[in-house]
């Protein structure tokens, strides 16, 4: 018997997929999730499933943003003057920048995270901040700042606070952006834009990973990559129209009611 069935990998997977743009911390879902469900694997080989249903959210994102990525790559390797050119480059430097912040948080307590990994009552806890965080953003104004060097830095570090599991990556990310006076629709595409380097290059840090994975797990591993690449697409799709209608803060509400209930659940489960 696999220890990871079609059937819970396929929740795990449709779980991710909407998670991981909703500001919900994709993170946090899967470590409660998993443990709600009784999924018992070696620490290597739930690291290396994680990873795995994170490239299906890549490829949800590729599906999405096609264009943008096009007009980057068009950007970078056309030595043309054009404005979609100058364009590319320019959207390709601030994707570098937002990401440096948390290369040097992973390099540097790359340990202590995946710790955290398997701790449903600190994913809760973290989910308690998402919460503040997104409710906070009722307060902030779209003063018609643009994207600037400076403020993808600032929205590089919050996506490095968002390595801990339970504080959510798009939720950090477009907050920053809301606070620093970005428009609600350019600080979506951006926050969506630059998961893309965030994914792949956790990807590629734990691809030697994917080796512990027996042979009885791949079908279920495969079940659950496709279910986050279709539900990531349709959900970045709604959460795009949703942030645009201002109706980021009711995630907060939610995130607040998922890590109460998950910490008095594993309280009373401690004194039972």
């Amino acid at each position: 018997m696999p220890e990871l069935s079609i059937l819970k990998s396929l929740i795990l997977g449709i779980l991710q997929g909407a998670t991981e743009f909703l500001p919900v911390s994709s993170s946090g879902h899967l470590v409660i999730a998993q443990d709600l469900l009784g999924v018992r694997l070696e620490g290597a080989q739930m690291l290396a499933f994680d990873v795995c249903l994170h490239l299906g959210t890549l490829f949800a994102v590729v599906a999405v943003f096609w264009r943008d990525i096009i007009e980057i790559v068009v950007g970078i390797f056309r030595p043309t003057m054009t404005s979609i050119d100058i364009g590319g480059r320019r959207l390709f430097l601030l994707l570098v920048v937002g990401t440096l912040p948390a290369v040097v948080a992973v390099c540097l307590f790359r340990d202590i995270f995946e710790n955290l990994i398997s701790n449903s009552t600190a994913a809760a806890t973290m989910l308690l901040v998402t919460g503040t965080f997104l409710f906070l953003t009722r307060f902030a104004r779209d003063s018609g700042a643009p994207l600037s060097i400076c403020r993808a830095v600032l929205i590089g570090i919050a996506q490095a606070f968002a390595i801990t599991p339970g504080i959510s990556r798009s939720g950090a990310t477009i907050s920053a952006a809301l606070f620093s006076g970005i428009s609600r629709e350019k600080a979506a595409r951006f926050s969506f834009l630059l998961a893309l380097p965030a994914i792949l290059g956790a990807f590629i840090l734990h691809i030697d990973e994917l080796a512990v994975l027996s042979f009885d797990l791949l079908l279920s591993v495969f079940a659950g990559t496709a279910a986050a690449a279709v539900t990531g697409f349709f959900c970045i799709k709604w959460l795009l129209r949703i942030i645009v209608r201002g109706g980021f803060t009711s995630f907060g509400y939610y995130c607040w009611a998922v890590g109460i209930s998950v910490i008095i659940y594993k309280v009373v489960s401690d004194v039972m």
